[in-house]
């Protein structure tokens, strides 16, 4: 089974359950897998790649809107080079783009907007395999409607952490073991309604071992 089927599986049995729990409002409690990452210092420097989104797909110039559903011929190529577009199990259209950044903090020129015409609407990067550690997967989302959740283990029961604002950049991050290793790097809108978002500032580095 692939990465992105385990992951798709993942959420077909408890997402919409999770979002009826947590909530879509602002000022909802973070996600538990946020508040247990270690935050003393990093192993590692930072993998995956174009993980500030400042490179282009082939073909698709920065400012060029690219969109996909299941069933046209096109890859689900993102804007941004590197990333895959996922749609929903009901084949909703979903668009990407790269626009100037406006996230916090150190960042490059560009950020990539996604829209997403339902839930499981988002991006992705499988990565190589990594060897047995611990990872921290941290992500810059600003939401304008929907709600986010990002994953780094594609393996069923793997930690997500959810956006809890609206119209204002926010922070997630969760952290992986052995158990739940980091084999992707997943952002997606989780609103059966559809949303889009920004998203900027990707980050997946090696962590101590807190066990």
């Amino acid at each position: 089974m692939s990465s992105l089927t385990r992951y798709k599986a993942l959420h077909a049995g408890i997402a919409l359950a999770s979002i009826a729990l947590i909530g879509a409002a602002a000022g909802q409690a973070e996600s538990p897998a946020t508040a247990a990452c270690p935050t003393q210092f990093f192993l590692g420097g930072a993998l995956g790649t174009n993980v500030s989104f400042e490179q282009p797909s082939p073909g698709i110039p920065i400012g060029n809107q690219t969109c996909w559903r299941p069933g046209l011929p096109t890859p689900p190529a993102a804007a941004a080079a590197g990333w895959t577009m996922h749609s929903s199990n009901q084949g909703d259209r979903v668009c990407s783009q790269l626009i100037p950044s406006t996230a916090p903090g150190p960042h490059g020129t560009s950020m990539l907007k996604f829209t997403a015409g339902g839930n499981e609407g988002g991006v992705y990067q499988a990565l190589t395999v990594l060897p047995t550690g611990n990872y921290m997967f941290s992500v810059w989302v600003y939401v304008l409607s929907g709600q986010v959740a990002v994953q780094s283990s594609a393996g069923v029961g793997g930690p997500v952490a959810w956006t809890t604002k609206l119209g204002q950049w926010e922070q997630l991050h969760v952290c992986n073991n052995s158990t739940f290793p980091a084999d992707n790097m997943v952002i997606y809108n989780q609103d059966p309604n559809g949303g889009s978002f920004y998203v900027d500032r990707v980050e997946l580095r090696e962590i101590p071992n807190t066990n």
